[in-house]
């Protein structure tokens, strides 16, 4: 990942009925999710939220997905790069040893991942939760589906965090990310339909077509709502979708915004302060696409996901 990992401006809900512990101790619930929700270490350290890390392959070589790997180059690698990378969803392995540590925290674990429909994540938590009815008997192990990717899997993970800090019981942390799945929606501009076509998910026709017209397709993913929403012809032009797809939404409402980019941070700097600006955000933050979601989309993306009180 290039660039820094830093979360400018990373505002925290106000109106909760009661404070996050300053010193919670062991809780009822600990939040386990995928590197694919591309939260910071910092993020990540101050909600106790355990990570299983994806894992992209450039040629011979393997790399570890998330804010404390080793690809920090990784989109100057991909513009180069003749061949996809590969990318690989966390093992049971990797979900087990993230359960043990929240197990350490909590006396129940709420695990997070990443859509099914984009991943085998869900999946192989599910064999670890299996797993850890063993090795694990005391520590119960829920795996949700955030039905999410990135930013809108963060905010899930985020608001369940917050939760489980709070001395919330599973089965209303659950529920409200049942609640949320349902509600946040990620809108976002490619610079090119190149990546994703060569992950095999639109025809090369797309590609030619975008690129002739200069057009930078704005894609939704949400539940029930997949594919492209407009077809500007250049990003400002997308840009600007972006803000009346949010502001439209959002206006009148208590917003939950994650910026999102993929080595495009300057475009991202100034979407997440036009929001805040515009509306009346709860929580706002910036994310940087870590390899495994990087991989799929290609460089210049740039995103929003949200979800109003």
């Amino acid at each position: 990942m290039t660039g820094n990992d830093e979360q400018p401006d990373v505002r925290e809900p106000t109106n909760t009925d009661s404070p996050v512990r300053a010193d919670p101790g062991r809780r009822s619930v600990s939040i386990v999710t995928d590197s694919a929700a591309a939260l910071s270490h910092e993020i990540l350290e101050k909600h106790q939220i355990q990570v299983a890390s994806m894992e992209v392959t450039i040629g011979d070589e393997t790399f570890v997905d998330g804010p404390n790997g080793s690809l920090d180059d990784f989109y100057t690698r991909l513009r180069s790069a003749e061949q996809l990378p590969t990318t690989s969803a966390p093992k049971p392995g990797a979900w087990m040893e993230a359960f043990k540590e929240a197990s350490n925290l909590a006396d129940s674990i709420l695990c997070i991942t990443l859509s099914a429909n984009l991943s085998a994540a869900y999946d192989a938590a599910r064999v670890a939760a299996e797993l850890a009815e063993s090795e694990l008997p005391d520590t119960p192990v829920t795996v949700l589906d955030s039905r999410g990717a990135a930013g809108s899997e963060a905010l899930i993970v985020l608001e369940s965090a917050r939760m489980a800090l709070k001395g919330s019981s599973l089965d209303d942390i659950h529920e409200r990310a049942e609640t949320i799945s349902k509600q946040v929606r990620l809108v976002a501009y490619l610079d090119t339909l190149e990546y994703v076509h060569r992950s095999g998910r639109v025809p090369k026709i797309a590609v030619w077509a975008t690129n002739l017209f200069n057009i930078k397709p704005v894609m939704e993913f949400t539940v029930g709502r997949v594919g492209a929403i407009g077809r500007p012809r250049s990003r400002s032009g997308a840009y600007k979708r972006l803000v009346k797809e949010a502001t439209g939404d959002l206006l009148g409402r208590r917003a939950h915004v994650n910026v999102m980019h993929a080595d495009a941070e300057v475009e991202a700097q100034a979407l997440l302060k036009e929001l805040d600006e515009r509306l009346e955000c709860a929580e706002i933050f910036l994310t940087q696409f870590h390899p495994f979601m990087g991989a799929h989309t290609g460089p210049g993306l740039v995103g929003v996901s949200y979800w109003g009180e």
